[in-house]
């Protein structure tokens, strides 16, 4: 037991285990993706084969990710994440680039996307407000309780992510069961811009969004028992799990909606139970949702300031944010990536946010996950609890994908594409 709770580096305690690795998977990836982009797929794609085809393929795409990771994130067990395992394989500026794009766009953009679709589902339960002032609202009440310190937010993640668990679970089971399985033979005409590869990407887009944080265990290496054993058990167990999760949950969809009665909605699981029982599930539904989405979005304020901090640790950001309080928080960090999080959540725009978030991550995933090849290369001593089998072909092959993808967003989305790349 003394030798579980040994400190890490910066006085961070070693006592997290591996059930609690994949807590924070589940409590950072289930949230706003497969609320809201179920919906917008069906939109793009119209075909139930498609759908769920594409849904298996963004699983290939990060079950492949994910074993790439997890070499990493066993040899090089640092707080950081990503951020560390491109400073080791190309250097510290592009440490630097990698680590600022995380903080200012995949996470930024995420968690203002979070808040605005929390203020959509407020507008539907209330039927009045406006989505912008509601997302900022939303932003700064998760500011207040996260000065609160740290003992406060977990104690938040640890019963919303109950909550989260237990709902998602009732939903996959109300759509078996109630549905009359119309969803898996009708399709609906599309728009005729979506044809083709666009249409494609776009749901891709989406769905690689709704996977987005399976990555985060890798950023609470020092604070985790073993682990260069444990590490890979979490990213790897926790990717599965979502994966199976997700194509489970899409077929009760289908179950229960057509493509056509999906396109465009909001809360699909909303439209799926009321269209099973009728009466007030639709309410229920929404209010579950807001939990789930509000335990989403608790994650982004426990995890944000930790990578200002980080960076800061290395002279790349303002020397300020190393400061933490006596309650456990990075005050000045937490100011500052609230203040992110709140210029991008009065936008009212998740579509946007979600797609140009997307854009930019693939980008920096793309140049992480080559970092492999360049650690291998580099450091062939280094020490590797767990390597990635079929070497170099498996992960070439996941690094090759990342490519298609990215290639593909710029070719169909060339504004939005270049923009990403050249952050």
């Amino acid at each position: 037991m003394k030798n579980d709770m040994k400190e890490g580096a910066h006085g961070l305690l070693r006592i997290l285990r591996v059930r609690d690795g994949l807590a924070v998977t589940v409590g950072i990836v289930i949230g706003v993706g497969i609320l809201r982009t179920p919906g917008l797929i069906a939109g793009y794609l119209g075909s139930p084969l498609a759908m769920l085809s594409v849904w298996v393929f963004g699983g290939i795409v990060v079950a492949l990710s994910t074993l790439v990771l997890a070499e990493m994130a066993a040899a090089l067990p640092q707080a950081g994440g990503k951020y560390v395992y491109a400073r080791e394989a190309y250097g510290p500026h592009v440490g630097f680039v990698v680590g600022w794009s995380e903080l200012l766009v995949t996470r930024g953009f995420s968690g203002a996307a979070k808040a605005v679709v929390i203020a959509e589902y407020l507008v539907l339960l209330m039927n009045r407000g406006s989505v912008p002032i509601l997302a900022a609202t939303v932003v700064l009440a998760f500011f207040l309780l996260h000065s609160g310190g740290l003992k406060v937010g977990r104690d938040f993640q640890n019963l919303s992510t109950l909550a989260k668990v237990l709902f998602i679970l009732a939903i996959g089971a109300a759509g078996v069961l109630g549905g009359d399985g119309r969803g898996f033979f009708t399709s609906m005409e599309i728009s005729p811009e979506f044809g083709g590869l666009l249409g494609f990407v776009l749901a891709y887009q989406a769905i690689s969004f709704t996977y987005y944080g399976w990555e985060e265990p890798a950023k609470l290496a020092e604070e985790t028992r073993d682990p260069g054993k444990s590490l890979p058990r979490i990213l790897v167990g926790g990717a599965v799990a979502v994966a199976i999760l997700y194509l489970l949950i899409n077929l009760a969809f289908l179950n229960a909606l057509t493509p056509e009665e999906m396109a465009g909605s909001q809360l699909v699981a909303a439209d799926a139970l009321q269209a099973t029982f009728g009466g007030l599930t639709g309410t229920f539904v929404t209010v579950a949702s807001l939990v789930i989405l509000l335990s989403s979005l608790n994650v982004q304020f426990l995890g944000m300031p930790r990578v200002a901090l980080a960076l800061a640790r290395e002279g790349m950001a303002p020397t300020n944010f190393t400061r933490v309080g006596p309650t456990g928080t990075p005050q000045p960090a937490l100011v500052f990536t609230t203040a992110i999080q709140l210029a991008l959540a009065v936008t009212g725009a998740f579509e946007f946010l979600m797609r140009f978030m997307m854009a930019v991550a693939f980008a920096v995933d793309l140049l992480v996950l080559g970092g492999l090849f360049v650690l291998r290369r580099r450091r062939p001593d280094l020490h590797r609890p767990f390597s990635v089998p079929l070497y170099p072909w498996l992960p070439g092959i996941g690094v090759l994908l990342y490519f298609i993808v990215l290639i593909s967003i710029v070719w169909t989305q060339p504004v939005l594409g270049l923009g990403a790349t050249s952050m």
